[in-house]
Order: structure tokens, then C-alpha cells, then sequence
């Protein structure tokens, strides 16, 4: 198709010149055309890159459960450096705080199961997005059980 010249007839049949009819029009939809395409396509180099890209969390689940598995199975020196280990890993996740007051709960060690327990809690005073009334009642929960207050 031939394209329409600015001073030639409309080609929308009005009988005005091009340029003072439609011509602005097909220049508006031509260039919304082409910024969509342009936007698909950063969209889809985003995705390649991403994809190219490992999320860092992705293992979080599998070590953190990996935790629970060596305190079940009385591992608990082990569970200890996999629970540090977590903490190093992923810095922004309470898991390596529950997860170092499961293990010294299984030692027996109240005082440092507690401790944990409690930079969980601070954790969470710090981190408030995303956790709900039950992560507090839980571990508040803990530290009663494990470490309640003295009288005075």
C-alpha cells in the first residue's frame, strides 16, 4: 500500500489534505505501536534475565526444614551450624533464629533456647511486614515456658 503524502487527499475520504485531517491520528496510534512493541520486548529480555538470574531465596525452604530434620534426628551439632549458617545465608528471614532456639531446646539449654527465641522476637518488632499476632503469641509463647519471668 502506497503511503499518503501530506499535502495528498485524505485517505479517510473527508476531502481535507492529509496533514489536516488524519495525519496526526496515524502518527499518535503508529508510535503507541511501537512503544508496545518496544515495551514486550524489555518485558521479555527482563524474563530471559531473571531466568538467567538465581533468586538467592530459592534454597530457603530445603535449609531451613534441612534444620528440623538433624534436631529430629538428634544431630544437634550439626542443626547448630546449619542454623548459623542460615542466618549468614539469609540475613532477612527469622528462620535462623527458630531455628537456633529448636536446637538449644533440644539440648536442654532453656536459657539459650530463650535467647533465640527472643532475637526472633526482636526480629519481628524490627520486620513487622508479613508476620501475623500468632508469630508473636508463639514465641512469647516459648520464652514463658522456657524462661518465665521471676517474681519480685
Amino acid at each position: 500500500m502506497a503511503k499518503t503524502g501530506r499535502n495528498d487527499p485524505c485517505h479517510c475520504g473527508s476531502g481535507k489534505k492529509y496533514k489536516r485531517c488524519c495525519e496526526g491520528t496515524d502518527q499518535a496510534a503508529a508510535s503507541a505501536k511501537m512503544q508496545a512493541a518496544a515495551k514486550a520486548s524489555r518485558d521479555r529480555l527482563r524474563a530471559v534475565l531473571e531466568d538467567l538470574e538465581p533468586d538467592p531465596y530459592d534454597n530457603l525452604d530445603h535449609d531451613s526444614n534441612a534444620v528440623v530434620d538433624l534436631v529430629h534426628a538428634g544431630k544437634l551439632d550439626e542443626a547448630e551450624n546449619a542454623a548459623r549458617d542460615l542466618l549468614v545465608r539469609y540475613p532477612d528471614v527469622i528462620d535462623g533464629h527458630e531455628r537456633l532456639g529448636m536446637v538449644f531446646e533440644a539440648r536442654g539449654d532453656r536459657k539459650q533456647a530463650a535467647a533465640h527465641y527472643r532475637d526472633a522476637l526482636d526480629f519481628i518488632a524490627k520486620n513487622p511486614e508479613g508476620f501475623e499476632d500468632a508469630s508473636v503469641a508463639y514465641y512469647r509463647d516459648r520464652l514463658q515456658e522456657l524462661d518465665p519471668p521471676t517474681g519480685s
